[in-house]
C-alpha cells in the first residue's frame, strides 16, 4: 500500500507531456464520475507509470495489486493462516491440576478488503495475467458496489466505500501469459488504448529521465523509431530507449553513431526485441539491421 504523498513510487516521477495530458485529463474525469478505467497497450509504453501518477493526484491511499496466474480470491479477500493457541494452567491447589487450551484460527485479511472499506485507489496492474475466475470478483464490485466475501465466517459482503476507485492495466490478449478477459468485466470498464508515444514525447521523456541533451535524445529516439518501422510500431519499447539513454549517460558513452561502444550498447539492448519482430533472421542478421539503422543518416533532423 502506498501513501499518495510519497514521491517516486513504482517507476519514478512521471514525465508529463502533451501526449499524456489528454489521457490524464480524460481519465481523471471518468474516475471522478465513479467509473473504473482500463489502460491497455504494449509493454513498455508507460501504462503503470501513468496509472500511478493519476492515482497520486486523487490524494487517497493507493493499493497496488499485481496480476499473475497464481493470484486467487484468497489473496484478494483473505484466508485463514495458521492458528493462535492460548493455554491456561491452574495448579494453585497442589492436589488439583487444571489445564485449559483455546485454539483459534488466524484470519489474514486480503489487500482488496481494506481498499474497498476505506476508499483507496486500487491499481490492478497486468490484471489479464490473472485467471478469469479470479477476476470475476470484480463484477459485483463494479456493478452493485459490493464486495462478496468468502470464508471468513463473519460477513457475506462488504459495501464499497463511496471514494473507492480502481484503475486496471493490461497487455493485449495476444501477449504470452495473458488470459482472454471476460466481456462482462470489460463492459464495466472504460478502456483507453495507450500506444507508443510520439517522437517529441519520447525525446522529452529521455531528456527528463536521463539528463541527455536534446540532440542526444533525438539521436536515440531516431534509431528506435526507425527500428519500430520494421514491425508493429510498438517494439522496441520506450523501456529499451530509456536503457540506451541511461547507460550512455551514466557510463559516459558518447551517443555518436560511429562510436563502437555506442554501437555495441544499442545492439546488446535491441537485438532481442528486433529478433522477435524479425524471427526469420538470425541474430547475426538482426545485428546487421540494427547497425545499418545506427549509421543511417537520411532521417536525422
Amino acid at each position: 500500500m502506498l501513501n499518495p504523498s510519497e514521491k517516486g513510487i513504482g517507476t519514478g516521477e512521471f514525465v508529463k507531456t502533451p501526449f499524456f495530458e489528454d489521457i490524464i485529463s480524460r481519465s481523471q474525469q471518468y474516475l471522478k464520475a465513479g467509473f473504473p478505467i482500463h489502460f491497455v497497450g504494449p509493454t513498455g509504453v508507460g501504462k503503470t507509470s501513468l496509472a500511478i501518477y493519476i492515482a497520486k493526484q486523487l490524494n487517497k491511499k493507493v493499493t497496488i495489486i499485481r496480476g499473475h496466474h497464481e493470484l486467487t480470491n484468497k489473496d484478494l479477500l483473505g484466508q485463514y493462516y495458521g492458528v493462535r493457541k492460548k493455554e491456561l494452567i491452574d495448579n494453585y491447589i497442589h492436589s488439583v491440576f487444571k489445564k485449559e487450551q483455546e485454539v483459534k484460527p488466524i484470519w489474514v485479511q486480503g489487500q482488496l478488503i481494506e481498499a474497498v472499506k476505506n476508499g483507496h485507489v486500487v491499481i490492478y496492474d497486468e490484471f489479464s495475467r490473472s485467471l478469469p475466475e479470479t477476476n470475476n470478483i470484480f463484477l459485483s464490485l463494479l456493478e452493485e458496489k459490493v464486495l462478496p466475501v468468502y470464508g471468513n465466517g463473519k460477513e457475506s459482503f462488504i459495501k464499497c466505500h463511496p471514494d473507492f476507485s480502481i484503475i486496471f492495466t493490461s497487455n493485449p490478449d495476444e501477449y504470452v501469459g495473458t488470459f482472454h478477459t471476460q466481456d462482462a468485466l470489460l463492459d464495466r470498464l472504460i478502456t483507453i488504448h495507450v500506444d507508443s508515444c510520439d517522437k517529441e514525447t519520447e525525446i522529452e521523456i529521455l531528456k527528463q529521465k536521463t539528463g541527455l541533451s536534446h540532440s542526444e535524445a533525438q539521436e536515440v529516439g531516431r534509431l528506435v523509431s526507425n527500428l519500430r518501422s520494421y514491425g508493429n510500431g510498438f517494439s522496441p519499447s520506450l523501456r529499451a530507449t530509456l536503457m540506451i539513454a541511461s547507460i550512455s549517460k551514466k557510463t559516459n558513452i558518447p551517443i555518436i553513431p560511429e562510436n563502437p561502444s555506442y554501437q555495441a550498447l544499442c545492439i546488446d539492448i535491441l537485438s532481442r526485441p528486433m529478433n522477435q519482430l524479425l524471427p526469420k533472421l538470425s541474430f547475426a542478421e538482426v545485428r546487421k539491421v540494427i547497425l545499418k539503422e545506427i549509421l543511417r543518416k537520411d532521417e536525422k533532423k
